[in-house]
């Protein structure tokens, strides 16, 4: 029964000492440990204190491109990118707290190092390299700090888009080494290239011929000093070959290299890439198919794109010698009644925007030189302006387009005319006369002289150039046939007209010609009418086409005036009748 009892004891505890033992004493019981006191302990506590999130819900980029991922992290915090499930398994270590930006460059992810395509924080990768870039495909994003899942996120890799190309020409004076570099994240300036730009595949030798790329997923590929499709190029590839070389010709090509005159402007910000080829060391041929190239874009397995070199836009250019003419807009002839201004015209097939030199140049005793620049339009015109007002007349000069001297050259003749006048033998017409032409430099009138040099009429005022037909007014009556004298004479500088004006001169002989000139006769007076006691109608005058001028003759000295004038015979009769008168007198003296 003893060892029922000391079981029964044992499983009874302490409650009461089993018979016939020693006694034990009894162990104290513990204390309880209150339950607030173990949650409060430190570990619980920061794991309450923890937090995390992404400064977006989803993001997108496009597969080639980087894309920027934005943590805030309370501590020490890992960033998963994509999982076993997704062939693409990575985890970023975050240190610290605080905000963090981890950058996936999306095209270099066929690396095996991740540090090679993730930028912040200590990247691991546990999924195997990839062959060709990450492929598009929604990624998980999962944020954890110390351990607990904080906040999750999508991360979509899209498809590359299309990419085009399209063909420019831009002049031979833009600078591209001016403008690389001088945009936002390394893009190049691009808007004075854009703005001195313009479309069109035909290109003058010397110009630049412009590529512009559409491009889509190709901003990490890019090295703007190398596009030959090497490692070292990304597996970016861009060349000008010549299509049509001719038989036993290997076709010429021209890479986007540094040293083979190809400049790159990128300009990411809108999706684009300007390729700039200065065709001024590109040989012509003869035959004009064979002037013809193909630029082209193309992806090399060494771009992790593609699995092999794949073409991803071109686009072409023919290419012509240089061709500039040149021409006064009116003749190669200047008088100087034409203008001040000698304007010439030109065509020419360099690029819209380019400057050309036009010169006038003449080494006449009076030499002198003339410079204009010309800028030529959409449509292959330019145009200027040479002021002649301060050049000697009577001077030959050379006309051309600097650098193009034997396509344009062309003898320009600033002609200082000899003053001329013609008047023809005529019949006046009433009180004018017609000139029959005149050639006046400088502006004036022509004066009309009777054969004693009176001034008999003129012309009106007379702009300087050539005049036919014009008519001078008499400025006094003429009745007989006589020979006039025109000549022409200079204005006042307002172009007013003086009695005493100075001639034109040829060589020291006054500008005349002589006419002889017809005029109807006088008018003749109608005899008074006899008075009859019957009154008649007073006769109407016959006109006259000159004025009459009537001058009363003067009365002697000392003599009585008299309202009537006597005629001879009663002068006569007169005198013999005082002598009689005297004589009867003197006889009644006598008698006296």
């Amino acid at each position: 029964m003893l060892p029922l009892t000391i079981v029964c004891c044992l499983l009874v505890g302490a409650v009461a000492p089993v018979s016939g033992l020693a006694a034990v004493p009894a162990a104290p019981a513990p204390t309880p440990t209150p339950v607030a006191a173990i949650d409060a302990g430190p570990l619980r506590a920061q794991t309450e204190d923890a937090s995390g999130s992404f400064g977006q819900d989803n993001l997108t980029v496009t597969r080639g491109n980087e894309v920027t991922i934005s943590v805030s992290h309370s501590g020490p915090a890992n960033l998963t990118i994509g999982g076993s499930e997704y062939g693409f398994d990575v985890t970023v270590q975050l240190g610290g707290s605080g905000s963090t930006e981890v950058v996936l460059d999306t095209r270099a992810t066929t690396a095996a190092d991740p540090n090679e395509f993730i930028e912040g924080g200590s990247p691991t990768m546990h999924s195997d390299p990839l062959e060709e870039a990450i492929e598009p495909e929604d990624y998980l994003l999962r944020l954890e700090v110390d351990g607990v899942e904080q906040d999750l996120a999508t991360l979509t890799v899209e498809p590359r888009g299309e990419t085009t190309a399209a063909s420019y020409r831009a002049p031979a004076s833009f600078t591209p080494e001016e403008y690389t570099g001088g945009g936002e994240d390394g893009d190049a300036d691009v808007g004075t290239l854009t703005s001195q730009m313009s479309a069109g595949e035909t290109v003058a030798r010397g110009d630049y011929a412009v590529v512009r790329f559409e491009e889509s997923g190709l901003e990490t590929a890019l090295n703007a000093s190398d596009l030959t499709g090497s490692a070292a190029a990304n597996g970016l590839k861009v060349n000008f070959t010549q299509t049509d070389p001719g038989p036993n010709h290997a076709a010429r090509e021209y890479v986007a290299t540094a040293g083979a005159n190809v400049s790159v402007l990128p300009n990411f910000e809108n999706d684009r890439i300007y390729v700039l080829w200065n065709t001024s060391g590109v040989p012509i041929e003869d035959r004009s198919g064979r002037n013809r190239y193909r630029a082209a874009l193309t992806l090399t397995d060494e771009s992790g794109l593609v699995a092999s070199e794949t073409t991803l836009a071109t686009t072409a250019f023919a290419l012509e010698a240089p061709s500039v003419s040149l021409s006064p807009e009116g003749d190669a002839t200047h008088y100087p009644w034409e203008n001040d201004t000698f304007t010439v015209t030109g065509r020419t097939n360099r690029a819209p925007n380019t400057t050309l030199e036009v010169r006038l140049r003449s080494d006449d005793p009076n030499a002198f030189l003339q410079l204009r620049d010309a800028t030529v339009g959409g449509d292959g015109r330019f145009a200027a302006d040479f002021d002649l007002g301060s050049v000697s007349r009577g001077t030959n000069a050379t006309l051309w387009v600097r650098e193009y001297f034997l396509q344009t050259a062309q003898d320009v003749y600033l002609v200082a005319p000899d003053p001329s006048v013609r008047i023809d033998d005529q019949t006046a017409n009433g009180t004018s006369l017609t000139v029959a032409s005149a050639e006046i430099p400088s502006g004036g009138f022509v004066r009309l002289e009777d054969v004693d040099g009176e001034s008999v009429g003129r012309s009106d005022y007379l702009e300087p150039g050539r005049h036919e037909n014009l008519a001078a007014e008499l400025s006094t009556p003429l009745f007989e046939s006589q020979r006039l004298r025109a000549e022409l004479v200079r204005a006042d500088a307002n172009g007013s007209y003086r009695a005493n004006a100075e001639a034109y001169a040829d060589d020291g002989v006054v500008v005349n010609d002589t006419a002889v000139i017809d005029f109807p006769p006088a008018p003749t007076e109608t005899p008074a009418a006899t008075q009859t006691a019957t009154a008649t109608a007073t006769p109407t005058p016959t006109e006259t086409p000159y004025p009459v001028v009537t001058r009363t003759p003067l009365a002697p000295a000392g003599a009585t005036q008299s309202s009537l004038p006597l005629s001879p015979g009663v002068a006569v009769a007169a005198v013999l009748a005082l002598g009689a008168l005297l004589a009867r007198r003197g006889r009644g003296g006598e008698s006296s």
